[in-house]
């Protein structure tokens, strides 16, 4: 034992005691440790707040009117998305089916703001080709939470009418009559009168 000392005197005496028994503030350590564990204790509840509300999904403009021929058109639509004091918007996601008749194109482009009522929110621009069908736009937050985007692509509605053969009570003879053109005719009054 004394041997040992002796050892502990001459590394004292070459290479200083402090380097050889370092002081400790058992004080300011406990402090820090401390304030480690408050800080993990706050991180792990704030994790355990179970978000269960939905991001929401709000159109901000919008161009969804598509012609017949979607060949050289396109369809456009800007949301704002915002999870208010929820866990906070992960993505948005689109899903599409495509006509492959033509070369399709499809653009998204993200931004980051903050909403009327000063959460965090995320503006997203949607750009696709009118030959898209099918789009469906959703949104998900960090908890896992979905919400369906308003969306609606407009196509003009083709019906194709027969035409109709109308046979009079008096002697004349048959007459054929389009009902488009009826159609035609009823519109053109209501609009003129």
């Amino acid at each position: 034992m004394v041997h040992i000392a002796k050892k502990l005197v001459f590394l004292c005496m070459l290479i200083g005691c402090s380097q050889a028994f370092p002081y400790h503030d058992i004080t300011t350590e406990d402090k820090a440790m401390k304030q480690f564990e408050v800080e993990r204790e706050r991180q792990n509840a704030m994790q355990s707040v179970t978000d269960f509300t939905p991001p929401v999904c709000r159109v901000v403009n919008e161009s969804l009117d598509c012609p017949l021929s979607c060949e050289n058109a396109s369809w456009e639509v800007t949301y704002i998305m915002s999870d208010g004091a929820g866990s906070g918007i992960d993505h948005p996601s689109l899903s599409a089916t495509d006509s492959t008749e033509f070369n399709n194109t499809f653009s998204i482009s993200i931004d980051t703001t903050v909403d009327e009522n000063g959460y965090n929110a995320t503006i997203v621009e949607y750009i696709g080709s009118c030959c898209f069908h099918d789009v469906e736009i959703t949104v998900i937050d960090k908890a896992g939470n979905r919400a369906k985007c308003p969306f609606n692509i407009k196509r003009p509605v083709v019906t194709t009418i027969s035409p109709m053969t109308v046979k009079p009570t008096s002697s004349s003879s048959t007459t054929t009559i389009s009902l488009l053109s009826s159609f035609i005719v009823m519109a053109l009054k209501s609009i003129l009168f």
